[in-house]
């Protein structure tokens, strides 16, 4: 350890400088020319989870397009959006996939359905800079943006609007009556007064006519009912994403559409799936002429809009980032063939008769699609073909930091580690009052601290900064010796502590295993009894 105290500074503040670091080493300098050269697609290999966040967010910061991220589940598309929201300190919608309704439902849970609506909804109206999204959540198909469009109502405080016009609006949106509003998709009137909470609503809203007049409008609380905020606007979206209401002529014209299907295929005769398809289909006209609404209205959802998906709402000028594009290429593929298991089924018990190409677009025309746009690609490993052949290909050297397991003290040794070695070294903490906690024990450990309200300048070699950011976990990046550490690497988690198995007294551990002959008896430490057979040189994807 140095014998002076090493000075430490804490930044409260934008994460831009930061983020922009990582295009400082040479192997990634050159990427954002890389529109403009004709080097794209690009791959980038050596990245983990947070270093292709922190990619993604330094070429949306040197490009100024809007950026689309794709990834290969849910799961990585949310811990994508956190990493990426907490870096450039701006909000960033997440595009997720949502389950097909192909059975009538008493109370269908439709929250993942309205969250994607409102992001639709954002997407069409150029009002989202930051978007990230699962493959298969945009493969999905799903209405038209002209119908979304169409179907979405402005309503002003101060404005004019008939109050029976609106309840109509709703109720064809698939907003469903009750007596107080308790979630999104409902809407309740007393009178003059009507309530209802929109998808793309944060609170339901409460709005008061005085004739056709919008005398005041303002969000109220679900619990107690009172109204909390007033509000100058808000805008009515669809509740679901298949809505009978919206095909092309309404209700009634689908309706006549379902008669006609059913005419056909009750004259084939040709098996007992055709004759009770025409059934199925005669009782859902006859359901749709009384009003009745369908739970299950995803069954047709190929006959109530034209083929539409989620990548028809990718901005033109956006900047896509294919996050482990060969892990998206699986997913995909995994996903379009269950679908179409699924859709079989429902084919067998005379419930759907458009096949499963009618309810997802295929992971290579989706390719065929994006590939007009300007495509960085980034993962852990370059193995394999990915999904778009890259004109540019580069490796990144850089290290995710594992966890401290609560100690900080571990964190303090590498700290002194980075800076003996000249390292940059940022640590991250929450907020504040942990930024000050932080200092103070850097102080105890003999690393001096000061404090800065505002990130104008990152560490010089062998310095601290410690900041205000949270991200998913620390990143090193050797090639301009620059560490980020994060506090969320002190905190322990809470696992149940395992019994501790007595092992025999005689036990030797095996240092190589060259010492072994095929047909020797082991005891691994997690697995348990196993029986040597011997070393196998294997072959994963060409290599």
């Amino acid at each position: 350890m140095r014998q002076n105290a090493c000075r430490c500074s804490l930044i409260i503040g934008s994460m831009e400088l930061l983020v922009k670091e990582i295009l400082k080493n040479k192997e990634a300098a050159a990427l954002p020319g890389l529109m403009e050269s004709g080097g794209l697609p690009a791959l980038v290999s050596g990245l983990s989870p947070v270093h292709r966040a922190n990619l993604a967010a330094a070429l949306k910061l040197c490009c100024d397009r809007p950026l689309f991220v794709i990834c290969p589940d849910d799961s990585s598309a949310e811990s994508f959006q956190r990493d990426i929201s907490a870096m450039l300190g701006k909000p960033c919608r997440s595009l997720l996939m949502r389950d097909y309704t192909f059975h009538p439902t008493e109370a269908a849970s439709r929250q993942q359905e309205q969250r994607r609506i409102a992001v639709l909804h954002a997407l069409s109206k150029g009002e989202s800079e930051l978007t990230v999204c699962s493959v298969t959540g945009l493969m999905q198909r799903t209405m038209p943006r002209e119908a979304l469009t169409d179907a979405a109502m402005e309503l002003y405080a101060g404005g004019s609007a008939d109050i029976e016009e609106v309840e109509r609006s709703l109720v064809k949106c698939g907003y469903v009556k009750a007596p107080q509003v308790e979630g999104p998709g409902q809407f309740a009137r007393r009178g003059g007064i009507l309530d209802f909470f929109s998808p793309g609503e944060k609170q339901p809203v409460r709005m008061e006519f005085w004739g056709d007049d919008i005398d005041s409008m303002g969000y109220f609380d679900i619990s107690t009912q009172r109204r909390e905020e007033n509000v100058e606007s808000c805008t009515i979206l669809p509740a679901a994403e298949t809505l009978t209401g919206l095909a092309e002529g309404g209700t009634a014209a689908l309706a006549e559409k379902l008669e006609e299907m059913a005419e056909r295929y009750g004259r084939k005769r040709t098996s007992q799936q055709s004759v009770e398809l025409a059934v199925t289909m005669r009782a859902d006209a006859e359901k749709l002429r009384n009003g009745v609404i369908m739970s299950d209205a995803d069954r047709y959802l190929p006959y109530i809009y034209p083929a539409s998906c989620g990548a028809d709402y990718i901005p033109a000028d956006a900047l896509l980032f294919f996050d482990q594009p060969r892990r998206c290429a699986e997913k995909a593929r995994d996903w379009a063939k269950q679908l179409s298991e699924d859709i079989k089924e429902q084919q067998r018990r005379a419930r759907i008769s458009a096949g499963s190409e009618y309810f997802a677009l295929g992971f290579d025309a989706l390719m065929k699609r994006l590939g007009d746009y300007p495509v960085y690609m980034a993962d852990a490993f370059a193995l394999g073909q990915p999904p778009l052949a890259p004109k540019t290909l580069t490796s990144l050297f850089a290290k995710q930091l594992p966890s401290y397991a609560g100690s900080a003290q571990a964190a303090s040794e590498d700290v002194k580690l980075y800076l003996r070695q000249g390292y940059r070294v940022v640590v991250l903490a929450g907020d504040e009052r942990r930024a000050g906690v932080l200092r103070e024990f850097f102080s105890k450990e003999g690393i001096e601290s000061a404090y800065s309200s505002a990130l104008t300048e990152l560490p010089g070699e062998g310095q601290v900064t410690v900041g205000i950011g949270a991200v998913s976990a620390g990143m090193e990046y050797p090639g301009i010796r620059l560490a980020v550490l994060t506090d969320s690497q002190l905190l322990r988690k809470s696992t149940r502590k395992a019994a501790k198995r007595k092992l025999p007294s005689d036990r030797k551990r095996i240092d190589s295993c060259a010492d072994l002959a095929p047909g020797d008896y082991v005891v691994h430490e997690n697995h348990g009894i196993g029986r040597f057979a011997g070393i196998v040189k294997m072959q994963v994807d060409g290599f």
